[in-house]
């Protein structure tokens, strides 16, 4: 006689999901069957079990298997072969034995009559079977052998697939600062619900050997879980990040649920354009410091961003642009694009290349011009090869790298600008003769 622990038993779980498609299940569990006996089934886990991850405590495990033969017509009926079951007329009501002889799957069944010995043959009679066989279950399951002795609990820690969340940011833009919300978006398809369960995340690339990848078609459907008063917290832990929601929650099966994990306002930030030497694109470019000086200071996970601004004149939110951010520690500058400038036009060009006494002599030039009705910030990095020399500059630049400069200027509305620089490339060629 097997004995199970189920979900009712359940005292306590929580659920740490990664970044990877995965997540940690941890259940305490209370013991209520009788001592000795050496066969339980530990009913009620994720079907998406990875089994080789199985750590228990509060009683010692011999021997496990991982049943997933369930409860199916086909499976029910293929158990009864060669055993008596019942024939029920659907009509009259009548009920006779019969043994079952053969099932084709999806298809009919053959029986024989065991008071006449006649054959029936794909019969659309009622087939009533006595009880469920042994070894069938309705729900995966752990099946696990013991030594028969127990505590009044257990503890059961697994990894499962079919977990995954991922970081979506809102960014309303004020003229000098910003707020900024944060929510985890959790998704459960591990084919198990979790009542009233301990959520935590993990921010970071935890390293798994050969990861597989999940994919799953089923039906799910959202919810927005905002009862939390505060946020997510946040702490490290060793070398990644966990948020952790401050009330226990319910993750159904085949769910989405939005967590909120973050809450800023009044972070200063600056707006410039970026332009692309290569494609001729004007970027506008959001940058904000990720410090508590500038009312922010949290580990950001990685995710996706959209950016709102007021219209003045109905005083609606517009959206305006929407970025990707990487996993951003404290005190480190963030860095994100909003889409391409209508009113910010450039045209850039070498215009000058001479050779002059084993030196490549170059002029280029950066055209730059303001349709805007508001004075804007301008950046820019040309790229300069091999061993160069700067000979002249209309503008300062920065020295970003061996091969980089950088102009940031200021360009007033409705005006133009023309930044120029020249410089030089060594290409003598020196010979060392070692005597």
């Amino acid at each position: 006689m097997r004995n199970s622990i189920t979900a009712r038993d359940t005292r306590h779980i929580s659920l740490t999901i990664y970044n990877g498609g995965f997540g940690s299940v941890n259940e305490h569990r209370t013991i209520d069957i009788k001592q000795g006996q050496t066969e339980i089934i530990y009913a009620d886990v994720a079907k998406k079990i990875e089994i080789d991850s199985l750590l228990v405590t509060g009683l010692n495990v011999c021997e496990f298997n991982y049943d997933f033969d369930l409860v199916g017509r086909d499976r029910l009926l293929m158990k009864y072969i060669d055993r008596d079951v019942i024939l029920k007329d659907r009509e009259t009501g009548k009920e006779k034995f019969c043994r079952l002889l053969s099932v084709e799957e999806g298809a009919g069944c053959v029986l024989e009559d065991n008071d006449t010995g006649e054959i029936y043959l794909d019969t659309k009679s009622e087939i009533i079977l006595p009880s469920l066989p042994s070894g069938l279950i309705v729900k995966p399951a752990l099946v696990w052998k013991t030594d028969g002795e127990w505590n009044d609990f257990v503890n059961v820690s697994y990894l499962s697939r079919g977990f995954s969340w991922k970081a979506n940011y809102v960014i309303e833009l004020m003229p000098l600062d910003l707020n900024i919300t944060g929510w985890a978006e959790i998704e459960n398809t591990s084919g198990m619900t979790y009542e009233n369960a301990k959520i935590k995340l993990i921010a970071g690339d935890v390293k798994r050997v050969d990861k597989e990848e999940d994919f799953d078609d089923d039906a799910r459907y959202m919810v927005v879980h905002s009862s939390a008063p505060e946020p997510m917290k946040e702490k490290t832990f060793f070398d990644y990040h966990m948020y952790t929601a401050g009330e226990n929650i319910t993750l159904k099966d085949n769910q989405s649920k939005q967590i909120k994990i973050i809450e800023r306002a009044e972070i200063p930030y600056i707006r410039y354009y970026h332009l692309n030497l290569e494609n001729g694109d004007t970027d506008i470019i959001i940058e904000f410091e990720n410090s508590e000086e500038s009312n922010f200071g949290y580990p950001v996970p990685a995710g996706k961003v959209k950016f709102y601004k007021h219209n003045e004149e109905d005083y609606s939110l517009e959206f305006i642009g929407e970025d990707e951010i990487n996993h951003t520690a404290k005190d480190e500058i963030v860095i994100l694009s909003l889409g391409k400038a209508f009113d910010i036009v450039f045209e850039y060009n070498a215009i000058d290349r001479q050779k002059v006494g084993g030196f490549d002599h170059y002029v280029c030039e950066c055209i730059i011009r303001n349709h805007k009705t508001e004075e804007v910030e301008i950046r820019f990095e040309p790229f300069l090869y091999g061993m160069w020399e700067m000979i002249a500059s209309s503008h300062k630049f920065t020295k970003i790298s061996s091969s980089q400069i950088q102009f940031a200027i200021k360009i007033p509305a409705g005006f133009e600008e023309a930044v120029s620089f020249s410089y030089r490339v060594d290409r003598r060629m020196e010979i060392f003769v070692n005597k």
